[in-house]
């Protein structure tokens, strides 16, 4: 068995290779004088995410028994594609009507910054394999924010994008509706690995979707995209049964529609506001059970339980970085050290707790706790202060993109885009304080994606003011 195992790992490594060092390489070669292309695989990277882990992924060295956010080396074909479309735009024969830009993205330097203080936690990793499994997924992960950014460069480029997140948003809508009313399955997770990464991609992507719809110049065919994938994303995330993502998806929609009103308080945004209220009222009567469902079992969990386990979770994180201060236990470690055997000093955080609540204590129960919710708590306690600094330095950075290109582009379609992304963006990152989706692999995909399209945002900026 071990013998098969390691033969197919060297079969899936040769298939990297080829994939990585051959096939990028000349697909990007191929579309480098065809613009049309580009704009056609930018599109399907917007889509990709939404597809199922099996068809975008594959892993060597997989450690299926692992209870951490990293187990094994993936191989993902989102950024196969992105490195292809790097290799296009670098390649590119130079419009002399466009500005000449810069080479490097805004932010790559800060993000690589991240991955860096990443990789150099291993110092005091438990199982520095395991770290460098993080660092290579986050590190090839670049290749996404620089290939989005590298290629944005006008509106038709910009509705490429659009069309893609609103496919990817009905495509996905009809899943759940299939899951949940054919299926019978009660919290709805479509093509995603659990309910709450499904539900964070939806919010994100319809508040970039609906803000594309309440431009004017967006009509025809995209209009009903637009609206149909955002009325699409409310049902993914009420069949999610996700307190957090439905407050999200409301507070998106309330501001996109503030921003239309503010700027072009006109017929379409009247129409848009009322048919969006129309339509919260029939996709609730579709779905509201689920949700009140999900709310009896909530309350029914208090009840029974003083302390929610998020608290405690997060008070074993704080035990390791007053441990680890600088660099973290170690990436991806975070598994090793809050279980026994080897980190009984943090799963005696847990044990008290359970204690406390009158559990029986047996040693084989604690030997794959679960992790963090609190992605900001994660980071400290794996990355230390300095991972958490360039990760917050990271994120402060891609709201400013957005915050600039929403000023420069005014009433255009770009500066309706780029508050899309911001207000995804600003909601996504608060929300990281309860939920760690961010470090999953087609969320982290999606969240680079669309940083990615601020930074090429404030490329263009750049490149006009000189």
């Amino acid at each position: 068995m071990a013998e098969w195992e390691a033969l197919k790992d060297l079969i899936k490594l040769l298939f990297a290779f080829a994939l990585y060092g051959g096939f990028a390489p000349l697909l990007g070669m191929v579309m480098a004088t065809r613009r049309s292309w580009q704009r056609a695989l930018f599109g399907l990277l917007m889509f990709m995410p939404s597809l199922q882990p099996g068809r975008i992924t594959f892993m060597l060295g997989s450690i299926d028994t692992y209870r951490g956010h990293v187990k094994g080396y993936e191989v993902s074909f989102i950024e196969v594609f992105s490195l292809a479309l790097v290799i296009a735009v670098l390649r590119s024969p130079r419009d002399p009507l466009m500005p000449r830009r810069a080479k490097l993205p805004p932010g790559t330097l800060i993000y690589l910054g991240w991955c860096l203080a990443g990789l150099l936690s291993i110092v005091n990793a438990w199982e520095p394999t395991y770290a460098l499994m993080a660092f290579v997924r986050v590190f090839k992960s670049t290749l996404i924010f620089a290939a989005v950014a590298l290629f944005l460069r006008d509106e038709k480029d910009l509705r490429a994008a659009i069309s893609g997140l609103a496919l990817s948003l009905i495509v996905q809508g009809w899943i759940c509706m299939k899951m949940r009313y054919i299926d019978g399955y009660f919290q709805i997770k479509g093509w995603f690995e659990h309910q709450n990464p499904m539900s964070m991609w939806a919010y994100m992507s319809a508040c970039v979707v609906f803000a594309a719809a309440m431009h004017k110049e967006v009509k025809g065919r995209l209009l009903g995209l637009c609206l149909a994938a955002f009325a699409a994303a409310g049902l993914c995330v009420l069949l999610s049964v996700s307190r957090a993502a439905l407050a999200a998806y409301a507070i998106g929609a309330g501001l996109v529609l503030l921003m239309a009103w503010m700027r072009d308080p006109g017929a379409r945004t009247a129409f848009t506001t009322l048919m969006g209220v129309i339509g919260a009222v029939l996709v609730m009567a579709f779905a509201m059970d689920s949700l009140n469902s999900r709310l009896k079992e909530v309350k029914a969990s208090k009840e029974i339980s003083a302390e929610d386990l998020r608290p405690v979770l997060n008070r074993q994180s704080k035990a390791m970085l007053n441990d680890y201060p600088l660099l973290g236990i170690g990436w991806n470690n975070y598994g090793i050290a809050n279980s026994r055997p080897h980190g009984f000093k943090y799963s005696e955080v847990l044990e008290e707790w359970d204690r406390e609540r009158g559990f029986t204590i047996i040693d084989e129960n604690y030997w794959a706790n679960p992790l963090t919710e609190s992605l900001y708590w994660l980071i400290l306690a794996e990355n230390g202060w300095l991972g958490w600094f360039f990760f917050l330095l990271f994120e402060a950075a891609t709201l400013w993109y957005g915050i600039r290109a929403v000023r420069q582009g005014g009433k255009s379609l770009l500066g309706y885009v780029a508050f899309g992304i911001v207000v995804a963006l600003a909601i996504c990152y608060p929300h990281g304080l309860v939920e760690r989706i961010l470090t999953q692999t087609k969320n982290l995909s999606h969240w680079l994606l669309l940083a990615g399209m601020l930074s090429g945002m404030e490329m263009n900026r750049r490149a006009k003011t000189k």
